[in-house]
């Protein structure tokens, strides 16, 4: 019965494919080199070699269970990146407690956990993509937290056949080359890592059309032997295993910075993320924005904080001296505090929703602080007018009260 399958397997996987049978292993679960031995198997699980159960042949591999830590099988084979395969692996479950299964292969794109769920004799077929040179098939005899020592599985009848021709799908293109570190003679280059069917192993970078290097799969570079105040531009290509080579990325322009390590605002540069430049003085017939390109309309927007030693504001509005002005209606003490009750914020003042939803303007903020400062002042004055009042009636008072008290002493010593 093996004689026949050999050769079916044999016949299918030569059609224009001429395949090659990569699990020649002399062992018991071979189908070219059948012999009673586990060459090539390893693992913490018991491999042995049994004539009792066979799928085919004389021979058929059998691993025990010994514990949750002895329990799996092992097969690595060269393999070529980016390659498909067929697997094929004839396997049956015998006396069990918990699920024996095909998983945590690596190396292997395209392995799912399968489990070994029959007593009879199945075949398990796996289409997978190499990844790895060197991949690995494992078989567990139990579950992850199940098994009992004694309990095992058969398999046999292996078979390995490169299904593919070479890789012909190229890594995605990066998109978001950049620079930074900018100095006289040199520049740092980096980019996000591309995909890959099976994976992207280099970059080549290129200056001004010209390669200068591969990185070793990273995805930075360090350009050095550049030259002060010259323009390059920079892109670079991802690469896979098979040779397969993207499109060209983003391209990055980068000026180095002059001997003296500064670089003139030009029309060249005003605009280069990786320029920095300096002037003495700069006039701007529109809006500026430093940190955003959204200057809503203002003739300065800054996304930051902003630090300075002092800061004019020429208003081209009233200043709010008009509330000393003899026909400004002053609040009374009494209208504030009601419409504070009411309102919970000042008269003429944003609440703080407002304020969270629109920001303040900082020169109409200052002429509302300074009116009410102003108002203040009015109040204080005015107290102040009643409390001096109110003084010179305490001293009428006590004048009063010791003419008072001098009139009933003298009355007093009359009648004496």
């Amino acid at each position: 019965m093996k004689i026949k399958l050999f050769f079916a397997l044999a016949f299918i996987f030569s059609i224009s494919l001429k395949a090659q049978q990569l699990y020649n292993d002399l062992n018991a679960a071979s189908l070219v080199n059948e012999t009673n031995a586990v060459t090539g198997w390893t693992g913490d699980g018991i491999l042995s070699s049994s004539n009792v159960d066979v799928q085919n042949g004389s021979y058929a591999m059998r691993l025990e269970f010994a514990g949750q830590n002895n329990k799996v099988g092992q097969y690595s084979f060269p393999a070529i990146i980016g390659e498909q395969y067929t697997i094929i692996i004839w396997a049956k479950r015998g006396t069990q407690s918990s699920d024996p299964a095909f998983a945590n292969w690596t190396g292997l794109q395209g392995a799912a956990v399968t489990p070994i769920s029959s007593t009879s004799w199945t075949q398990y077929t796996f289409n997978v993509t190499a990844n790895n040179t060197n991949p690995t098939i494992r078989i567990f005899s139990g579950s992850k937290n199940g098994g009992v020592v004694g309990d095992f599985i058969y398999f046999d009848a292996i078979s390995i056949i490169q299904t593919s021709g070479t890789d012909t799908e190229a890594p995605t293109a990066v998109t978001d080359i950049s620079a930074s570190g900018i100095t006289t003679t040199t520049v740092g280059l980096s980019w996000s890592a591309s995909t890959d069917n099976v994976g992207v192993t280099d970059y080549e970078v290129f200056q001004d059309g010209v390669s200068i290097g591969l990185t070793g799969g990273g995805t930075s570079f360090n350009v050095t032997g550049l030259s002060p105040m010259t323009g390059y531009v920079f892109t670079v290509f991802a690469q896979d295993a098979a040779g397969n080579v993207s499109t060209v990325s983003n391209s990055v322009s980068v000026t180095t910075l002059d001997a003296g390590g500064v670089i003139d605002y030009t029309s060249d540069n005003a605009n280069l993320l990786t320029v920095d430049w300096q002037a003495r003085d700069l006039f701007a017939d529109r809006n500026v924005g430093i940190g955003t390109n959204n200057t809503q309309g203002y003739r300065l927007a800054v996304a930051g904080n902003v630090i300075a030693e002092e800061i004019k504001i020429a208003l081209q509005t009233n200043w709010p001296d008009y509330v000393f002005e003899t026909n400004y209606k002053l609040p009374t003490l009494d209208e504030v505090e009601k419409y504070i009750k009411a309102n919970g914020h000042l008269i003429n003042m944003p609440n703080a929703e407002e304020v969270k939803n629109n920001g303040i303007q900082l020169g109409e903020m200052n002429t509302k602080l300074l009116e009410k400062i102003e108002e203040l002042t009015l109040y204080i004055i005015d107290q102040q007018k009643k409390i001096n009042e109110l003084e010179r009636a305490n001293m009428i008072i006590s004048i009063l009260e010791k003419r008072i008290v001098d009139l009933e002493k003298a009355i007093s010593n009359n009648e004496k």
